[in-house]
């Protein structure tokens, strides 16, 4: 498994591991092969994300990592089909959520986390949801893209 090995036309296995997190915590983001193939249909899903946004995405999350930042071990992070990302030089996260959420990509779940968006795409198989959430202060879900007010 070589970091520069093509996932798809613009997307290397690299970009899909890196992770200030686990650099900083030493913990080992590479995935069980048996994995791979979830990891590159997600890079051929996520061309359509590149496409509309003009950015580079990273997307797995080990089981390890993803303990270490307290997610569940069912995450479609850990399964290759979920990424969290940011764009700064597209916009805002909420920017990013409602491009996404406008277009006619075929996600299984994109929510809006305020500091990144998350998007997570159906295991094969199984047809697109579009579920859009926005996370909530506590951990708790809202439909839709809602941003947060400032105090008055």
């Amino acid at each position: 498994m070589r970091l520069d090995e093509k996932l798809s036309a613009n997307f290397t296995l690299g970009e899909f591991l890196r992770s200030e997190t686990a650099a900083r915590r030493g913990i080992d983001n590479t995935p069980p092969q048996e994995l791979l193939r979830a990891l590159e249909r997600t890079a051929v899903n996520l061309e359509d994300v590149r496409r509309l946004l003009g950015v580079s995405i990273h997307i797995y999350r080990s089981l390890a990592l993803n303990r270490a930042i307290g997610s569940k071990d069912s995450s479609a992070h850990v399964r290759g089909l979920a990424v969290d990302f940011d764009a700064p030089e597209y916009g805002a996260p909420a920017d990013v959520c409602r491009a996404i959420y406008a277009s006619d990509i075929q996600y299984d779940q994109l929510i809006f986390e305020h500091t990144w968006t998350h998007i997570a795409w159906p295991a094969a198989g199984t047809g697109a949801r579009r579920q859009t959430l926005t996370l909530l202060p506590g951990g708790t879900y809202i439909d839709g893209i809602v941003e947060r007010r400032a105090a008055a």
